[in-house]
């Protein structure tokens, strides 16, 4: 774990506080909320007694763009205790809805890999092939990069626009059937709120990212065998009000967006157990591996710019 600030155990010990402390309201995972923006409230934990260590470690694979990268950092250093094998597949810049320039912070840029410009099938074929080799039992999906003013089709649209709106449900779609292609159940994580310093662009709007939320649910609800929701939004950003720590637990990096290794703690002290009970009786024969090498590594280079300890 990159931070030597705070042991492991501790951190664990305060993730367990934060999410009993603060009432955390979480979606039930399967249980997509039937008002499409509002989340659930989830009175009981899913304990460890769901993870069953007699059976193979639960392959859980976490794709996505930078904000899905970095919370698997912090996931990973639980995910043996949990008895699952995590891939921490996110890559900066690169969601479904991607289509050509995003633009952060007034600056226009081109998406990065494996999303290329003006060619969206070329996601959904990178995922083919890692679905293909490692075949996991559980997909996450995490994409800030959704909410981001973009270009699609030569023109400038962003989440809220009805032509957007039904090119990000399209891509869900195609999104979800490749993924969940060789039987894993597919899990889309909400986005919390993010508050990067001196700068309040669109895409940290609470209206965005409610809409957002609103529209993953949708796409749950279209497929309820396949597809669920996880409210990381309401996890880290309780009312969509954005907070960098709590109970003296840091959430998020210094750029107000990235999560910490902490944060991914919390998260994966909730998660892991609902996925094991998400994937009763759906576990995935064969795979394990990885395209042209190992599975990809749990801290990512890029990781290391980020001030996050």
């Amino acid at each position: 774990m990159p931070r030597a600030t705070a042991t492991l155990g501790r951190v664990v010990a305060a993730a367990m506080v934060l999410m009993g402390t603060l009432a955390v309201a979480l979606s039930v995972v399967g249980q997509p909320s039937a008002s499409g923006a509002g989340p659930l409230t989830l009175p009981h934990p899913v304990g460890l007694t769901a993870v069953r260590y007699h059976e193979p470690p639960l392959r859980v694979l976490l794709v996505g763009d930078s904000m899905a990268g970095s919370l698997g950092v912090g996931m990973e250093s639980l995910a043996a205790a949990y008895h699952v094998v995590l891939a921490n597949a996110g890559h900066p810049g690169c969601s479904l809805s991607t289509y050509g320039e995003v633009e952060i912070v007034a600056l226009r840029i081109a998406p990065g890999r494996p999303c290329v410009p003006g060619r969206p099938q070329a996601l959904l074929a990178t995922w083919r092939s890692w679905v293909d080799a490692f075949r996991p039992d559980v997909v996450l999906y995490l994409g800030r990069s959704d909410l981001l003013d973009q270009r699609v089709h030569g023109r400038w649209t962003h989440l809220g626009h009805r032509d957007f709106n039904r090119w990000l449900e399209a891509r869900l779609r195609q999104g979800v059937a490749v993924l969940g292609s060789r039987g894993a159940r597919v899990v889309l994580l909400t986005v919390p709120v993010s508050e990067q310093p001196n700068v309040f662009p669109p895409e940290n709007r609470p209206l965005r990212v409610a809409r957002y939320g609103g529209i993953l649910r949708m796409a749950a609800a279209a497929d309820p065998r396949v597809v669920s929701v996880y409210d990381l939004a309401t996890l880290l950003t309780p009312n969509l009000r954005y907070r960098a720590s709590a109970d003296d637990v840091p959430l998020r990096c210094a750029d107000g967006v990235h999560v910490t290794p902490e944060a991914g703690i919390v998260v994966a002290a909730d998660l892991f157990p609902r996925l094991w009970a998400l994937a009763k009786g759906h576990r995935v024969q064969g795979g394990g591996r990885w395209v042209g090498g190992p599975v990809p590594e749990m801290t990512p280079r890029w990781y290391a710019q980020l001030s996050c300890g």
